[in-house]
This record gives structure tokens, C-alpha cells and sequence, in this order.
């Protein structure tokens, strides 16, 4: 591959990289319409690699193309957002074993470090526990080394992160999630992975029970936060 082709790609991967990040973060929230336009101006790249970039979204399911209407960012109802549940329950205790097995004493430093910067919360902003939150849970699976696995579940993550993103700021679970994630550090230490998946199934089931509730008492809410990050 010659270095003009290494770095055409390299270009697509940072862009795609960018965009799946402003949706998962909520720039551009769930049901908005993409105006290649204008990505291309907040980007500074051609028509082509964002192409690329939409094209791979898409079939991450982060996109949705609707001919004649354009590519809008995925909006889940509530039964899809149980499946994802669903899912994530069959498999995230599944990389527990092997995490337990891989883990590193740094890697266990520095997840008990990202536990305790999220518990600043009120200094560091939503954003930031956010972002930390995400990396904790992907960054822990990714150690399995079980690639097709830990690609499965970091879509589901990034499909369902506007509205965990909702559900835990506007609602203020902050206590709880702390508590699962200390928790999952603490099982990292003492190499114990049955309460590893234990304490993972118990995030997976409060999460969703929490988030039913944003959703059926806050729907309104929940769109104004949206519009209020885009």
C-alpha cells in the first residue's frame, strides 16, 4: 500500500472515529438528519472519505439512510433498547474470565484511578464522567482479547449511550453506578471473576431498570437535553 493510500485511510478512520463520537456524545442526537454540507465544513474533509465514514456508521447502526429523505442518526424505541439490554446480559459477563485472567496490576490502577475521577462528578462535568464511564467498561473488555466479542458489544454501547448518558445525569445514579464500579475494580483485585460477572449483570439490570424509568416519566425532558447538546 503506498503512503498517499495508508494516509487516505488513516484520514477515514480518524473522521469515522470523530463522527461516532458527536453522535454517541450527542452532538448529533438521536433522530437528527446529517447535511453532508455541513459535516463537511465542522470536519474539513471532501465528500468522499465522509461517505466512507457514513457508510461504516451505517452499518454499525449508529445511521440510518432513508432514500429520498437522507441519513438520520438512529433513534431507538423502548423495545430496542430492552434488546440491547437483553443482549448485553448474555454477553458482557461472558468477558469476566477472561478479563480476571489478563488483567495487569497498572490496568487495575488505572481503573480504580477512572473510578474515583467519576466520582467527581460535580468538578469534572457530565461529559467528562461520560467519557471515563465509556472507557471503564470498553477498555475492561477489550483486555479479554476477544475481538469479534468486544466488537459486538462497543456498538451496543455507543447505540445506547445518548439515552444512558440521559437516564444518569438528569436522574442523578451516580451512587449507584459508583457503587457496581468499585465493585467490578474491587473483583479485578482479588482475581475473583464469578463476582466480576456477578457485579456486571447487576450494572446491566439497574441501568435498564433506571433508564425504563427516565423513559416513561421523562420523554419530553429527554428530547429538550438532546436538543439542548446539539
Amino acid at each position: 500500500m503506498s503512503s498517499t493510500s495508508q494516509d487516505f485511510e488513516a484520514e477515514g478512520e480518524d473522521l469515522t472515529s470523530r463522527l461516532r463520537m458527536s453522535i454517541v456524545e450527542g452532538i448529533y442526537p438521536p433522530g437528527h438528519r446529517l447535511v453532508q454540507e455541513e459535516l463537511a465544513d465542522r470536519f474539513g474533509v471532501s465528500r468522499i472519505p465522509l461517505r466512507e465514514a457514513i457508510r461504516t456508521l451505517a452499518g454499525e447502526g449508529l445511521l440510518r439512510s432513508l432514500p429520498g429523505r437522507g441519513t438520520f442518526v438512529t433513534a431507538l424505541d423502548i423495545e430496542e433498547i430492552d434488546e440491547i439490554y437483553d443482549l448485553r446480559r448474555l454477553i458482557e459477563p461472558s468477558f469476566a474470565e477472561h478479563v480476571t485472567e489478563r488483567v495487569s496490576r497498572r490496568d487495575i490502577s488505572r481503573f480504580a484511578a477512572m473510578a474515583e475521577q467519576m466520582d467527581r462528578v460535580a468538578e469534572t462535568g457530565a461529559d467528562s464522567w461520560s467519557r471515563t464511564n465509556l472507557a471503564f467498561h470498553l477498555d475492561m473488555y477489550r483486555l479479554s482479547r476477544l475481538p469479534l466479542r468486544y466488537e459486538t458489544i462497543a456498538q451496543m454501547y455507543h447505540r445506547l449511550e445518548p439515552y444512558s448518558r440521559f437516564y444518569v445525569h438528569r436522574t442523578y445514579a451516580y451512587d449507584r453506578v459508583q457503587h457496581e464500579h468499585k465493585a467490578m475494580v474491587q473483583a479485578l483485585v482479588d482475581g475473583d471473576a464469578e463476582t466480576l460477572a456477578t457485579q456486571i449483570l447487576a450494572h446491566i439490570e439497574g441501568g435498564q431498570t433506571g433508564l425504563h424509568r427516565a423513559w416513561e416519566n421523562s420523554r419530553d425532558e429527554m428530547r429538550s437535553y438532546w436538543a439542548e447538546r446539539a
